[in-house]
């Protein structure tokens, strides 16, 4: 009969010849490689459906409210590009959203601010001069920027920025064509 000692001793060598990975596995099997890791579902599938033919292959994408069919090569940003520029109204908390329209009648004064006006003409500079695309104003990291700099600016939606660029725009073509324009009728 062996004794106990020896038993122990026989367990640590038998680990010494196993391998690292087979240690930490805890037997002797093999460990994958090269397993991408697994991540969790996008959120914005809770609002698309995806469509399959009879033979179970996903066919194409469904939005759930408006029953726009995207490709299955298709990418979440574009899903969700879609949902946010389509169903603005639906979003909580959304532009348009029945939250935003009540927190803003409470919020916001009527009449605003020459200083608001003129910070929002430099945001509307800033985005022309530096080319950026009219989506910056909806991002968090900017919106959390500006907070820091001013919590009382209240930022507006890329729709609004785009429509002043068009009127800046329009107002700069007249001037240069009127700067431009020669009477020949003398």
């Amino acid at each position: 009969m062996e004794d106990e000692t020896d038993i122990i001793i026989d367990v640590d060598v038998e680990q010494e010849r196993k391998t690292d990975e087979e240690v930490s596995l805890g037997s002797s099997e093999k460990k994958l490689t090269n397993l991408p890791p697994v991540r969790a579902p996008s959120t914005v599938w809770q609002h698309y459906e995806r469509i399959y033919n009879n033979e179970g292959v996903h066919i194409h994408t469904k939005c759930n409210y408006c029953n726009q069919k995207y490709s299955i090569k298709c990418s979440t940003s574009t899903l969700n590009d879609h949902w946010k520029r389509k169903h603005l109204k639906i979003q909580p908390g959304g532009v348009g959203s029945i939250e935003v329209a009540f927190d803003n009648a409470r919020s916001q004064p009527k009449l605003q601010s020459e200083d608001h006006l003129d910070s929002l003409d430099k945001l509307v500079n800033w985005i022309i001069t530096e080319c950026q695309p009219f989506r910056v104003v909806e991002s968090d990291s900017f919106q959390e920027f500006v907070a820091s700099l001013d919590s009382e600016f209240h930022i507006p939606s890329r729709h609004t920025i785009r429509n002043k660029i068009d009127k800046k725009y329009t107002h700069y073509r007249n001037n240069v064509i009127k700067l431009f324009q020669v009477n020949f009728l003398n």
